[in-house]
This record gives structure tokens, sequence and C-alpha cells, in this order.
């Protein structure tokens, strides 16, 4: 038995380093190849000779951001008669009535502005782009969250991309943050984001590697959608499946670092994990559909190499809770065994933990004046990773089924910066997985502690970090949780 487990275990940490070691080829790019390289002069476009332009808002229940939300793409630097903006509700709520009092006002003001609403939720947001995208005016056609609030400059420094050169099917822009400095959470994400956009994302792109459409803050060559076979409903992470057909269909995705479109991330830790679980089942999803194509296609083997990483990264949740549930184990194994060697090789593989906060503090100092108080959070969002091993584990086997599953949406308060609140009524439906996490908090609280009786101190910082994870997420989401049961009024949108 103490064989198979430390076999169990030595797996475990062999695909985990297998899979964070896409972190230190990230990292190599970054400083080796392309952080010294001359960069590219930004675009601009100036003057009024503009090509059309549509601009797709799907919103589902957004009744509290979708006023901001258009109000910034109202505000475009660009010619009334060459913009048309399109809401693709498909809400329940009071947000279709708020956004039929929008669509009036502006309309007054000039602007061409349509409420396209459904009372269905067919193929969920691919659904919504794609019934849009059949009315769509646009050569171009930009796609926002309701969650994002755009500059104005917006189409001015992407499109002129998309004019100059035919093979860029879309142009995506970096994220930012309106609300990072809301709460630890907040903070975290905008980390981890970071590091995805400004080291992951910019690699990827510079180094001829397959690209992504975040989702939104992008703006997509309306032929290239329509050619890759267009918006399909059949995975969770419909950008994902439409950036990976257009790329093998042979078009290009430009990622832009130096424009930055502000987003509000979840403030809510139990709308944070179903964000997270959301991603982790679409992109496996995708990953069934679309990895046996990649990896026949006639591409460089550095492509593939990185396509298979991206497209199976959530792979590791399901290893990261082995390795969590076997320390223990381990632990007393070793103090009643003769396993030095294994121990000792074993040792080697806990450099998987290194590159990913590596990488996040390499963003934090490229972009931020207060990058070393911003690295303080990093080992809390490293944490927080570890313990959505439970929740992303699932979303991971629920991915390689065969049943449909429905697009939890994520809710916006309308937060910006330490301002707004979160007692505005959702509701996100009881799981059990709050009740898993905490009770691997006592555990990885009871190993910690036997490691340190033991001296086992290799092990601990890794140690100190699941506990630090599943307590931080378990402990945030019973407190937020009976906090949405004393604010929520009967009027309240159940999500």
């Amino acid at each position: 038995m103490s064989k198979l487990i430390l076999g169990i275990y030595f797996l475990s940490l062999v695909v985990l380093l297998f899979y964070t070691s896409h972190a230190y080829y990230m990292i190599f790019l970054y400083y080796f190849k392309f952080r010294k390289r001359k960069k590219e002069k930004a675009k601009y476009l100036k003057g009024d000779d503009v090509p059309q332009v549509t601009v797709q808002l799907p919103v589902y229940n957004e009744k509290y951001v979708l006023r901001r939300l258009v109000d910034a793409v109202c505000r475009f630097d660009w010619n009334k008669d060459k913009l048309e903006i399109q809401i693709l509700d498909d809400s329940t709520d009071e947000t279709t009535v708020i956004a039929q009092s929008i669509v009036k006002r502006y309309r007054e003001k000039g602007f061409d502005i349509k409420l396209i609403h459904r009372d269905n939720r067919e193929g969920y947001k691919a659904g919504a782009l794609k019934n849009g995208l059949k009315v769509a005016k646009g050569e171009f056609v930009a796609v926002f969250d309701a969650d994002f609030v755009p500059p104005p400059d917006f189409l001015r420094r992407t499109v002129p991309y998309l004019m100059e050169d035919e093979n860029l099917a879309v142009v995506q822009t970096r994220w930012g943050h309106l609300n990072d400095s809301y709460s630890s959470l907040t903070m975290g994400q905008a980390i981890a984001l970071d590091g995805h956009f400004y080291i992951e994302q910019q690699m990827r792109n510079l180094e001829g590697l397959f690209t992504i459409f975040n989702g939104t803050g992008g703006i997509w060559r309306k032929s290239a959608i329509y050619d890759a076979g267009g918006w399909e409903g059949d995975t969770l992470t419909e950008d994902v499946d439409l950036s990976y057909r257009a790329q093998l269909k042979g078009w290009k995705i430009k990622f832009l670092p130096h424009v930055v479109c502000p987003s509000e991330v979840p403030p809510d830790v139990n709308g944070f994990k179903a964000q997270q679980t959301r991603w982790a089942r679409g992109t496996i999803q995708t990953a069934k559909k679309l990895l046996p194509r990649l990896l026949k296609a006639k591409l460089p083997a550095k492509v593939k190499y990185e396509g298979f990483i991206h497209l199976t990264n959530h792979l590791v949740y399901p290893f990261l809770l082995i390795i969590s549930l076997l320390i223990l184990p381990i632990l007393i194994i070793k103090e009643t065994g003769n396993f030095d060697l294994y121990y000792n090789l074993s040792t080697f593989f806990l450099l998987g933990v290194i590159p990913y906060p590596l990488m996040y503090g390499i963003a934090q100092k490229a972009l931020y004046k207060d990058w070393k108080k911003r690295l303080l959070y990093i080992p809390l969002i490293t944490g927080g990773c570890m313990a959505l091993s439970i929740s992303n584990t699932i979303a991971v086997f629920q991915g390689l089924s065969k049943k449909k599953y429905e697009f939890t949406r994520t809710p916006k308060f309308s937060i910006v910066g330490k301002k707004g609140d979160m007692k505005k009524g959702y509701r996100f439906k009881k799981s059990v997985t709050t009740i898993l996490e905490f009770i691997m908090f006592l555990y990885m609280l009871a190993t910690t502690i036997y490691a340190i009786i033991y001296m086992e101190l290799a092990i601990l910082p890794f140690l100190i970090l699941y506990t630090l994870g599943f307590g931080y997420i378990s402990i945030l989401s019973i407190s937020q949780s009976i906090q949405e049961r004393r604010a929520l009024s009967p009027t309240s949108v159940t999500q």
C-alpha cells in the first residue's frame, strides 16, 4: 500500500511539473527573447474616413452595469453613421426594461442602437452573438461583456490593425481592473489576470503560438467569424472555441498589451468560483472538440505543444487535489519507512509550485509603480488557486462527460475602486463544494501541524499555501453566503 500511495503521489507531482513548466517557458520568452525587443509602434486611426463597425453587447440580467457599459460605448470616438450598437439581451429580469429606456435615449441622440431580445438562452452567449451577427452591418464586430468599460479611443487603436492586415481575424486588448483595490479577493484575481495577459498572451502572440480572443475587449473581422464556422454553443468557452477554429483555418490573432480595456472582476467569492468552474468545464469541452484537429494539423511542434497545454491545463486540478489528500499519508510513511531516495527526488518536483507566482510577480513589476505592495497578495492567490482544486476537478469531469451544462453568469455589481455594494440580490445555488473546502482546510491544517511537529520543513511552504487557500476560500464562501441570505429581498434575482 505504501508503494501505491508513493507512486500515485509521484505521478501527480510529475503531471504538476509538466503543466507548470509552461510558465517557465513563458518567463524564458519574456526575459531572454522579447523583453529588450524594439517595440512595435502603436497604430492609431485618424480622420473621419472610418469603416462600419458593429459593437455587440451580450447581456443576461445585468441591471446594475448595463447603463455604464452602453454609456462607455456611446463615448467612442467614431462617426455615428459608421457605428452600430447591438444590445443582445437574454434577460429574464428588469434589465430588458432598462435596456429599452437606454436605447430610446440614445436613439434620440442620433445613435444607431438596437435592442435584440431573445426569450430563450439557446446557445447562451454564443447563441446571442450568432443571432446578432445575422443583422450586423459592420465589417468589424467588437464584443464587450457587461462588466467592461472600454475607453473612448478603443476603435481608433484597434481597427487599424484589421484594416492593414487582411489575414487578421481579431484584435484582443489587455484587460484592466476597475475594482482591484476593493478586497484581497479582487486584488488576487487582478494579479492572476495580469500574469495571463501581460506574460502569457503577449508571449504566445510574439512567439507565433496560438493566441485566443478572451470573450470580450476585442474586435473581430466578421468574414473571419463566418469562415471559421461562426459562433457555436456546444462548449461553455465559445471564445476559445472560435479562436482555435479561426487559427486552424489560417487566420491570425493580434494581442495589444498597450491597449487596456477596464473591467470589474468578481468581488463575490461564489461568483469567482462559478466563473472559474465555467472556464474549466468549457476549456475541457473545447479540448475534446478541437484537440484531435489541432494535433493532426500541419503546424510547428511548439504551436501544438502550447495548444495542448492551454486546452488541457485544467487537468492539473485533479492532481492538485490528489497531492493535497496524500501529503499526510506520505509524511506518515516517511516516518515509518525507508524511502529517503524517493523523498529526495520528490522534492525536486515541488519546483512546480514556483513558476506561476514568479510570473505573476514579473507582470506586477512591469505594470505598476506600487508592485512591491501587490506582491504580498501573490501567496493568497496561489493558495486560492490550489483551493479551487475541488470545484474545478468536478468541472473537469463534467467537461469530459457528454452532458450539457448551463452557462452560469458571473454577477456584476458596478463596483469601482473600493466603492460599491455586493448586497444587491444575487443568489448562488447552494454547493457542497464549500463544505468540502472547509473540511480540506481542517485537514490541511492538521497536516501542517504534523509537519511542524516532525520538522518536515521542506514541504512546509507548500502546506501553508494549501491551508491558506482552502481556509480563505471556504470561510469567505460561508461568510458571503450568510450575507446573501440576510440581504436578499423577495424581488431579488435568483441565479
